[in-house]
């Protein structure tokens, strides 16, 4: 079966008709070689998801449904130093369907994430490529552990096995986090027997928690 590509187009949706960047159209019509008259699924990113035709740099919408989405987990991890770790982790999580990644300004981390537009453009790449419905959201702000909201569970060596019920998951950076940066009030969580990487660490995290 031929491969129907799947593309986000920013909402509002007020017309039959979907215009797709010039961008888009070129990764189309030059990379994918596609012509008008082919199918290919499309969302907003917000939960709406649908399949039309392709027309002269625009779709011609069809069927849509809106879905729910499959996560409302935060994931706040402290940024790897190497930006090819960081991308990679932040595909991982925008193909899982976590709901927002934020990150953490920690005593041992580098603190220096990408910036959100390059940020942006790996969240939004992975989304077409997964098929999702909706974008990851994130933020170039970095923020401490005590400024988290929610129920947040630490993931670190010695914790408890069951992070019960969680809103956050935080990841510390390399070197763990340092004596008294973790809130009184917040519970620790073992991930295993072994150290993981930042990237790692979160993506398993999320993958056990991600409701």
């Amino acid at each position: 079966m031929k491969h129907v590509p799947h593309l986000i187009v920013a909402a509002p949706w007020e017309n039959p008709k979907l215009q797709l960047s010039v961008v888009q159209w070129r990764h189309i019509t030059k990379v994918l070689r596609m012509k008008s008259g082919q199918k290919v699924s499309y969302t907003d990113g917000l939960g709406t998801i649908g399949t039309g035709l392709l027309g002269p740099q625009m779709i011609d919408r069809g069927d849509e449904e809106t879905v729910d989405r499959p996560s409302s987990l935060t994931v706040a991890v402290a940024p790897p130093a190497n930006k090819d770790r960081q991308r990679f982790l932040v595909e991982k999580l925008a193909e899982m369907g976590v709901a927002r990644l934020v990150w953490l300004e920690t005593t041992h981390g580098a603190n220096r994430p990408a910036n959100a537009a390059k940020v942006f453009s790996w969240v939004h790449a992975a989304v077409e490529q997964s098929r999702g419905a909706f974008l990851m959201e994130t933020s170039d702000e970095v923020i401490r552990l005590d400024a988290l909201e929610g129920n947040v569970v630490v993931c670190r060596p010695g914790g408890g096995s069951d992070p019960g019920e969680a809103d956050v998951v935080a990841i510390g950076p390399e070197g763990g986090f340092a004596e008294g940066e973790v809130p009184p009030g917040m519970r620790d969580w073992d991930l295993g027997p072994t150290i993981l990487r930042v990237e790692t660490a979160a993506i398993v995290a999320a993958s056990r928690i991600a409701h």
